[in-house]
């Protein structure tokens, strides 16, 4: 068996790859080349390959960078909405007294806590500093991440999601005429996803909606 030339086989990946848009049309008389029904499908793909891989490029380097801060800051504390979460119940002693003081309170004045007991209002205080520790000890490790630069690649990498998003719309909008152009379509959806919103993409199926179309367009006598 001959051995196989890779750079030769890598330049015929590269010109299938780009064949696509265009095709020629040649009759017995002889015709000029034909763009392709779907070019502008195929042109759009090739920008938004380009945006995609940018993305990834950003999404690669923000990740070290934030396994680099994490590991510097070391452990993370507990989530401020994990720990209200596992909060604990005012144990039921306390409940109990509660309920009872409660028995005797005038509506106008339940919104204050003055006629709680002692133990109560102790116990809700203690619940409170808890919480408000919970909370410092969280906004204090995102200081520490965000002073390492964890998120330094975060505005860079949600506009190359947008960029790629906005290829998405942009090829979806288009008409296609041919199952080729259908494809592209499918591979769009298949990039994007970070920030469309739902209503667009996902609850009406937005990429695919827009196929559907095309291919009711082709069964009612379009080109196929």
């Amino acid at each position: 068996m001959p051995e196989i030339n890779r750079r030769r086989m890598l330049l015929g990946l590269a010109v299938a790859s780009t064949a696509a848009a265009t095709i020629t049309v040649a009759s017995a008389a002889g015709c000029a080349p034909v763009e392709h029904p779907d070019a502008e499908l195929f042109r759009l793909e090739q920008e938004m390959e380009a945006a995609h891989a940018r993305m990834k490029r950003i999404e690669r380097a923000s990740s070290r960078a934030d396994r680099k801060a994490r590991k510097a800051v070391g452990p993370a504390p507990i989530r401020p909405h994990e720990w209200e979460k596992q909060e604990p119940k005012m144990p039921e002693h306390l409940s109990e007294m509660r309920q009872t003081a409660l028995k005797s309170v005038l509506f106008v004045n339940f919104l204050s806590t003055d006629w709680e007991p002692a133990p109560v209002r102790a116990w809700r205080d203690a619940a409170e500093k808890e919480r408000g520790r919970v909370r410092a000890a969280w906004d204090e490790y995102n200081a520490k991440l965000k002073e390492l630069g964890y998120d330094a690649n975060e505005d860079a990498f949600n506009a190359c999601c947008s960029e790629v998003d906005e290829f998405t719309k942009r090829i979806c909008s288009i008409p296609a005429l041919t199952f080729e152009g259908m494809a592209v379509k499918l591979r769009a959806h298949g990039r994007s996803g970070c920030e469309i919103e739902k209503a667009e993409m996902y609850v009406d199926d937005y990429a695919f909606a827009s196929i559907a179309a095309d291919i009711r367009r082709l069964a009612n006598g379009g080109t196929a």
